[in-house]
């Protein structure tokens, strides 16, 4: 496509507030119209597959927040497909709850939305900031999400990822649901397969995590944790790793609120703990009697006026509303609402060490003094810079060892990087520059030091088999990652070991959530082969990173830090009889 086919020029837009465009705003990003109609601003957001900026609508004259599928993740048809179905989903919707949907399209090497843009902050940052909310203030958030819920089930879909990030609240303090990427309707195409751990660990319902189908009140049980994490100002299960939070999802009760707050009343504490029932027929069976049980206890006003919502989401406790505005649940369950909590900001003063140098006084030396020191200043200079000596060997000695022994041979020890280390003692030299022996005249030896390993999260997991049928055993990736040495991901079972000659391998692949540094792969056998490929979170190319096999435990330390990849088999293992498999027993990353 031509440039000028979707671009024009343009004037700068004011800012959201009204004023003038700051010049070095106005032409930091382009100087065109995208489609001939948006100015495209600064980036707001960046995901794994879209970024979403501002820009100026010119036909609209506002902002909007407009998300862009960019080469080259818009080639990928997987990719493609679950953009296309946001847009889907998105365009069925007209609620004062949920983001609205302007426009959508596509170029001939990229697909786009635009939204409304919403000027404000998530529920997830006023969270951070302000800690546990009053139980009316949770109630009226959690009370208009129900409400756009309630709209979203009726059109047939399912949100799927329900969580604070994902809940805005406008500059009318009024609650948004967006981020329609992963929803799925009961006529759609499975985008994202059976077997597919997709949402947010933290924010997931029992079913999603057993990869069984989903309902309405699979989003409702999210939105239980949601009110929960406002009402306690933590999530309702945490943990390190996706298996931990998973595990704690399907057996393990939630820490009662009053443990939490004792000034929950238990009306409210029994509204939040029916949500987050394990089997979906416990739990409120609609958004519409989630939402009668809210407005019985007087927590929720469904029709409230604008000012009155604004009075209810900040807290507000003015004379002006009147009696009838006040918060009061049935006699039976009369507590007085609890205060505010707000976190003290705990700032540590910066300590400044001074030194104080005193004047010397300048002796006048005469000239012969004068040469007399600069000869022997040289004489000594030539004896022993000119002289070079063994390097001391470290290795092996921890870091307090290492200087001690480097200061006997007049060296000293200087750390040039730390590294992740699963199989050594931590603080131990590994590396040494100059090497043990080396003669040099450079006094210092740059060492590398083992550090504790740090685990990092798994965020998403999903088998991987392109050239079969899509699938390869999805029911047992939380077993890469569950810590139990006893249960494994297994491939199915094939006649040969290049996988009877009809495909060229399957696998695991991986989202974390944060770079990993080190990786750790342990199988059932030790005769397979595979590779571990890096996922470069801008292009979404792959690279190879290692090697993997000939080994039941591999341990690889990456290049560079790693945030999605995929854990790829090309041969695997004999386990009996014209029958070869591989068993992932772990996947584990460090940092």
């Amino acid at each position: 496509m031509e440039e000028d086919s979707t671009k024009k020029n343009f004037t700068a837009p004011p800012t959201p507030n009204g004023t003038p465009t700051p010049q070095s705003e106005a032409a930091a990003p382009t100087e065109q119209l995208y489609e001939n109609r948006y100015a495209i601003g600064p980036i707001l957001g960046k995901g794994g597959t879209c970024c979403v900026y501002r820009a100026w609508d010119t036909q609209l004259q506002r902002y909007v927040a407009l998300k862009r599928l960019e080469p080259p993740l818009s080639e990928d048809e997987h990719t493609r497909a679950r953009f296309h179905r946001e847009g889907r989903a998105i365009a069925r919707l007209s609620h004062p709850n949920v983001v609205t949907l302007i426009d959508r399209g596509s170029t001939e090497t990229e697909e786009y939305l635009v939204f409304e843009y919403v000027e404000g902050r998530s529920l997830k940052d006023l969270i951070v900031a302000e800690g546990p909310l009053d139980p009316r203030r949770a109630g009226q958030i959690a009370g208009q999400i129900a409400e756009g819920l309630a709209h979203v089930h009726l059109t047939g879909l399912v949100h799927r990822d329900v969580k604070p990030q994902n809940i805005l609240l406008d500059s009318e303090h009024r609650a948004r649901l967006t981020d329609f990427g992963i929803a799925i309707g009961p006529d759609w195409t499975r985008v994202t397969r059976v077997g597919a751990i997709v949402g947010s660990s933290r924010y997931m319902s029992p079913e999603q995590i057993q990869s069984r189908p989903v309902d309405g009140r699979s989003d409702l049980y999210s939105l239980g944790l949601v009110f929960y994490e406002m009402l306690a100002g933590k999530p309702t299960f945490d943990g390190t790793t996706l298996a931990e939070i998973g595990r704690k999802h399907l057996r393990e009760k939630p820490q009662p609120m009053h443990e939490i707050r004792p000034d929950t009343p238990p009306e409210v504490e029994r509204i939040v703990m029916r949500c987050l029932e394990k089997l979906p027929e416990n739990r409120f069976q609609s958004m519409e009697e989630f939402l009668g049980a809210l407005v019985g206890l007087g927590l929720y006003e469904p029709h409230r006026s604008s000012s009155g919502l604004l009075d209810f989401l900040l807290g507000r406790r003015e004379d002006s509303l009147g009696d009838s505005e006040d918060w009061a649940p049935p006699a039976d369950a009369l507590v007085p609402p609890p205060p505010g909590v707000r976190r003290t900001d705990r700032r540590s003063a910066a300590r400044t060490r001074r030194k104080t140098i005193a004047p010397g006084r300048k002796r006048i030396l005469t000239l012969a003094g004068t040469a007399l020191v600069l000869a022997v200043i040289g004489l000594v200079l030539g004896l022993t810079l000119g002289r070079s000596s063994p390097t001391p060997d470290i290795i092996g000695l921890t870091l307090d060892e290492a200087k001690a022994a480097a200061a006997k041979s007049g060296y000293l020890v200087e750390v040039s990087r730390q590294m992740v280390t699963l199989d050594a003692t931590v603080g131990v030299v590994t590396e040494q520059n100059p090497t043990a022996e080396e003669k040099t005249k450079n006094k210092t030896i740059k060492v590398v030091v083992t550090k504790t390993p740090v685990q990092v999260e798994i965020a998403k997991l999903m088998d991987v088999d392109p050239e079969g049928d899509g699938e390869e055993h999805p029911d047992q990736l939380l077993n890469v990652a569950d810590g139990n040495p006893n249960t494994a991901w297994s491939t199915e079972v094939y006649g040969t070991s290049d996988f009877s000659g009809i495909k060229q391998g399957v696998g695991i692949d991986f989202d974390l959530d944060r770079p990993a540094t080190l990786a750790k792969i342990v199988t059932q056998g030790d005769k397979w082969r595979g590779t571990l490929l890096a996922e470069d979170e801008t292009s979404g190319d792959r690279t190879e990173v290692a090697v993997l096999g000939n080994s039941a435990t591999t341990v690889v330390e990456l290049p560079k830090p790693l945030r999605s990849g995929r854990i790829w088999i090309t041969k695997l293992d004999k386990v009996g009889d014209n029958a070869f498999q591989v068993g992932v027993v772990e996947l584990s990353f460090y940092q």
